[in-house]
């Protein structure tokens, strides 16, 4: 008995031990990988990447990108997966230019317009799956798929490709304001994250569902509130995202939701959630994912090769990281 007691608090420390080592290198690795990645662009491009004209193209690059990884913290951390993001992102960015340019309401009421649309086609993932007892990625293709359409839709009624008045918008691409939002947005996030029952309540659901149910945690609430939030960030980097691309067409917000995942996965941020989820490796991840874009389209290779290689990225990042001793299955109550 002795003997079996003691094998069974060695096998407990070697557990422990192996958790401890992964969270510090899950810690260590996305911050090394930031130096890295900004060394090799550095000698890439010969120090073009670190000029000030392309330091400040960076962070306008990251800026809607984090905005969006923010919220979608929430919805990662209790391990579920939106894939409606850039389809839903395009369809606000064309509401908030079409309420001006074909219907002439106040720009205000455009803005509104966009996170109200951003909104209801993240709840509609979030009480789809709660109300079908799927798994949130499941509901997301098929709102990805409306939205698709409706973008396409509603770009050829308006014009195809819908130039912005920049003499009404351009406002949006001033940094201050940006700076301002994004701070402000993080700390919210962080904050709710954190310090609150909500980020508990997501994390504790990535950890483990039934605990958390049997814990008094009502994990459908916790999955609507998630994408709730998710919603509000994507309308409002919709409408700082149409502003600085200058025009909103069937391609607007394509391929978000990728690099939402691929920022995440380098952030250090656990594709299964849990206790682990940090907001600091969302911005971690951000940074690298837009500083790889940047650099390599600066040392002019080719969009599709470099899409191939955030691509096996983020596949090497999720072999590494993804905790596979967990196996949940979806509980609502």
């Amino acid at each position: 008995m002795l003997t079996q007691a003691q094998a069974a608090i060695d096998v407990n420390e070697l557990l422990l031990k192996k958790a401890r080592r992964k969270d510090i290198f899950m810690l260590v690795f996305p911050f090394v990988g930031l130096i890295f990645t900004i060394i090799i662009m550095t000698f890439a491009t010969r120090g073009l990447f670190l000029s000030n004209e392309n330091i400040v193209n960076i962070m306008n690059q990251s800026f809607t990108t984090a905005l969006v990884a923010i919220g979608a913290a929430f919805v990662y951390a209790q391990g579920g997966m939106d894939f409606s993001l850039g389809a839903a992102c395009g369809v606000a960015q064309m509401v908030f230019i079409g309420s001006y340019t074909h219907f002439g309401l106040p720009v205000w009421v455009g803005a509104v317009g966009a996170i109200l649309v951003a909104v209801t086609a993240t709840m509609i993932v979030g009480f789809g799956s709660y109300i079908l007892h799927l798994q949130p990625f499941v509901v997301s293709l098929c709102v990805r798929s409306a939205c698709t359409g409706i973008l396409v839709a509603g770009c050829n009624a308006l014009g195809r490709n819908i130039l912005v008045p920049m003499d009404i918008y351009g406002f949006l691409n001033n940094n201050t304001l940006k700076v301002t939002v994004l701070l402000l947005v993080l700390l919210i996030g962080w904050f709710l994250f954190e310090k609150t029952r909500v980020g508990k309540e997501e994390k504790a659901i990535g950890g483990n569902i039934l605990t958390a149910v049997q814990s008094g945690v009502r994990s459908g609430r916790t999955v609507v509130t998630a994408h709730l939030i998710l919603g509000l960030c994507v309308g409002i980097a919709a409408c700082f995202q149409m502003a600085r691309a200058g025009t909103v067409s069937t391609q607007s917000g394509s391929g978000l939701e990728f690099n939402i995942m691929i920022a995440l996965a380098l952030g250090g941020f656990p594709m299964a959630g849990g206790s682990s989820a940090k907001i600091r490796s969302v911005i971690v991840g951000v940074l690298i994912i837009t500083s790889l874009t940047n650099g390599l389209t600066l040392a002019g290779v080719d969009n599709s090769y470099i899409n191939m290689i955030k691509g096996l990225l983020f596949i090497v990042i999720v072999a590494i990281s993804y905790d596979r001793s967990n196996l949940k299955q979806v509980v609502f109550m």
